[in-house]
């Protein structure tokens, strides 16, 4: 048994970070962009990680069996952003299919209920949902274009192998 204090055993033994690089990459640009003022007014903005989402451990290399637990990621979405509207940079970590920032009020039924098709068929938001999602894509849009949210799948491939 390897002591729990062995951190680079643990991290040895895990499986590797997917797209490890261009992560590392997107987490530097995020991190200097909003820790130094620049002339466009960006920067100098305090800067947390919020992980969102339940947590899988594999209990051996190739992952057939595994320690999961459900989390549906409303805590993170929303702690996300409530930082974002105080000001701060977040790094949205965040497993698959768990709920995401400006999303949590959207009904939580199939996103098809959101749309109408018209009689010339084009497909537009149902007017009983216009205002909220408007609301979503302006603050999701205010985030992300403005360098404010970095948001990362779960880094680690922990989803059970089903091959």
């Amino acid at each position: 048994m390897v002591a729990a204090e062995d951190p680079e055993h643990f991290f040895a033994a895990s499986p590797p970070l997917r797209d490890a690089a261009v992560v590392a990459a997107s987490l530097q640009e995020f991190v200097a962009r909003n820790s130094h003022a620049s002339s466009d007014g960006v920067g100098r903005r305090r800067i947390v990680c919020v992980t969102s989402g339940g947590t899988t451990v594999p209990l051996e290399q190739r992952c057939v069996r595994y320690i999961d637990n459900f989390s549906s990621g409303h805590r993170g979405a929303a702690s996300t952003e409530y930082f974002l509207k105080a000001g701060y940079a977040v790094i949205f970590v965040h497993r698959r299919g768990s709920c995401q920032p400006f999303s949590r009020f959207l009904p939580d039924d199939s996103f098809l209920h959101f749309f109408d098709v018209t009689t010339d068929s084009k497909v537009q938001v149902a007017e009983s949902q216009a205002t909220v999602v408007k609301r979503a894509i302006g603050d999701y849009r205010k985030a992300t274009e403005g360098g404010s949210l970095l948001k990362l799948p779960s880094l680690v491939d922990t989803e059970p192998n089903t091959s």
